[in-house]
């Protein structure tokens, strides 16, 4: 990315309007301009002054008693009736109690759902960013000779890339895309007209595999030799297990 691009992007960057491919781009940027970072920083000030800063007028008494009276309005009463105060107070008692119990429930949710069950739902996002942003690969090629290399220098490793076009799962090309706070590997299969992103990037943890479904999409996650693989589409399980098991087997 340009500084010409950059520039363009920055507000809505501030506003955290920007999507996960233009933002990536942007912060490599950043971290080696030192022009565009000053602006971004800027920008940033100007957005908390403005934040910070008391624009809102409150008009006087006076000035609110005289509207009414060229209006013709009647004053405005001040006392509230005891039944009524008790109402707004019961009321009052009732939404803070309706917002405990949410804010309670929602910690509690996020204390007890999995790990891997929050990165399934993360992936599923980046799975359907993908296809609704049209770039869905970065390199559009069925021949794994041009994808694999694609990737050198772009990557701390070299995912694995195999086409099973013979299989009934041609290869549809690469991407960058990133998951769990680094730069990822997304390699694009299709199967009819079904896609397939598979997700690889550095990660231990259990070789087993687990089978996740999220919003429609299946996910299947495993690891292996020190790497993370996380499928996800809208292809039915059984399908898409039998793809998994071609990409484990890599023929």
């Amino acid at each position: 990315m340009q500084c010409q691009e950059s520039k363009k992007i920055l507000d809505a960057y501030v506003d955290n309007e920007v999507d996960l491919m233009q933002s990536v781009a942007l912060e490599e940027h950043l971290a080696g301009c030192a022009d565009c970072s000053q602006t971004l920083e800027s920008r940033r000030a100007l957005k908390d002054s403005i934040h910070n800063a008391n624009l809102r007028y409150a008009a006087p008494p006076e000035l609110l008693k005289s509207v009414r009276k060229s209006l013709r309005m009647p004053e405005e009463k001040t006392s509230v009736p005891k039944w009524q105060w008790f109402r707004m107070a019961s009321l009052g008692f009732a939404s803070a109690t309706a917002v405990c119990a949410l804010i309670v429930a929602i910690a509690w949710f996020a204390l007890h759902t999995p790990a891997d069950q929050k990165m399934a739902q993360l992936l599923v996002d980046n799975h359907v960013r993908s296809m609704m942003a049209s770039h869905l690969v970065d390199i559009p090629s069925s021949d794994q000779h041009v994808v694999k290399p694609w990737f050198n220098g772009k990557l701390t490793f070299s995912p694995k890339v195999t086409d099973f076009k013979d299989k009934g799962f041609p290869l549809d090309g690469g991407r960058l895309d990133y998951v769990d706070n680094q730069s990822a590997a997304a390699l694009v299969y299709k199967r009819n007209q079904h896609i397939i992103n598979i997700f690889e990037y550095p990660g231990g943890g259990s070789s087993s595999s687990k089978v996740f479904q999220e919003r429609g999409y299946n996910i299947v996650h495993w690891t292996n030799e020190g790497m993370q693989y996380w499928v996800v589409s809208d292809l039915n399980l059984p399908e898409l297990q039998q793809f998994v098991e071609l990409l484990k087997s890599g023929n």
